[in-house]
């Protein structure tokens, strides 16, 4: 992409336009596999991601990759459109049918936590762990999974914790896929097997608050000698298979942190009549009505397809760049 360059893209709505980006430098964050840079849009710097022609011939998997991230992205804009949630990165924009395909992000805050952690007072610990458990409660509301929580992926500034490079990310019910080695993963996540649960990432906050209290190396030692506070607050997530381990908001209420849910959308609630007009239908199959003379196309269908598409209209939105 040429310095300057207009390229076509959506928004999180889906709403499609057109963007003036010109590049600035190259840019890296420690828990990505995505080509990176800055570039400046309308004045504003931005995090741009993508997959170069070089790098995806070398590795395919990384469209995958850019198509979490922008899911993930929008997912996230349609939930939280009204009051977007700090601790988060957020999706601009992204087009994935191109040569290279991106996804623009507002700029991250901080640098990777990595470094800021090693210097924590008690307070600092605390703040964070409330930032932490916060940030995936927020992502669960959205009915998603990061899926690779850890001082890689969560940035640090003046008491403020946001959570970035969603490219493994999945929504709650899918079929757990295996991922990335080098991170703590839950055992669930290690197999890959069964559906996606909003407590698969605690997993992953566990082992972060562990190396927080403990550094990096003390998280290999066993946690019977842990201090008893913290085996009591992640005893629980450690010894609990998904269905019974705590959620994140469960934990930020043992630390008396404040887990009201934001308001938030529901971006699936105009599909709920057609869902329900289809389940009616489903539930009648079998039954004793006649079929409809040949020839005329069923009522219920025409309605369904109505529904559907006014849903869509819905969940694009017709708000302007």
């Amino acid at each position: 992409m040429g310095s300057g360059e207009v390229v076509r893209c959506r928004n999180g709505l889906g709403v499609l336009g057109e963007l003036e980006i010109e590049e600035l430098a190259g840019f890296v964050t420690p828990g990505s596999a995505l080509d990176q840079q800055l570039v400046r849009v309308k004045g504003q710097v931005y995090v741009r991601k993508y997959v170069s022609r070089a790098s995806g011939g070398r590795n395919p998997h990384l469209y995958d990759l850019l198509e979490n991230e922008v899911r993930a992205g929008t997912r996230l804009g349609q939930v939280f459109r009204d009051a977007y949630p700090r601790q988060l990165a957020s999706l601009v924009a992204y087009n994935t049918d191109l040569e290279e395909p991106f996804v623009l992000l507002r700029e991250y805050f901080g640098e990777p936590a990595a470094g800021p952690a090693t210097r924590f007072e008690t307070a600092d610990r605390l703040r964070f762990q409330h930032e932490l458990l916060r940030a995936l409660q927020l992502v669960s509301i959205a009915g998603l999974v990061h899926g690779a929580v850890g001082m890689e992926t969560v940035r640090w500034h003046e008491g403020r914790l946001q959570l970035v490079d969603f490219e493994w990310a999945q929504r709650v019910g899918e079929p757990r896929r295996p991922g990335r080695r080098s991170i703590a993963r839950s055992p669930e996540q290690q197999h890959g097997g069964g559906l996606v649960d909003g407590r698969d990432d605690v997993w992953g906050a566990g082992v972060l608050i562990r190396e927080l209290h403990l550094g990096r190396l003390g998280v290999n030692g066993h946690r019977g000698q842990d201090p008893t506070l913290l085996r009591d607050l992640l005893n629980p997530v450690f010894d609990r298979p998904v269905e019974h381990r705590p959620t994140a908001a469960d934990l930020l209420v043992r630390l008396h942190g404040d887990a009201t849910p934001p308001p938030f959308a529901d971006p699936d609630a105009p599909l709920a009549a057609g869902r329900e007009l289809f389940e009616q239908v489903a539930r009648r199959k079998t039954g004793a009505a006649p079929p409809p003379p040949a020839g005329k196309p069923r009522s219920w269908l025409r309605t369904l397809f109505t529904l559907m598409a006014l849903a869509v209209v819905a969940l694009r939105g017709t708000r302007p760049w």
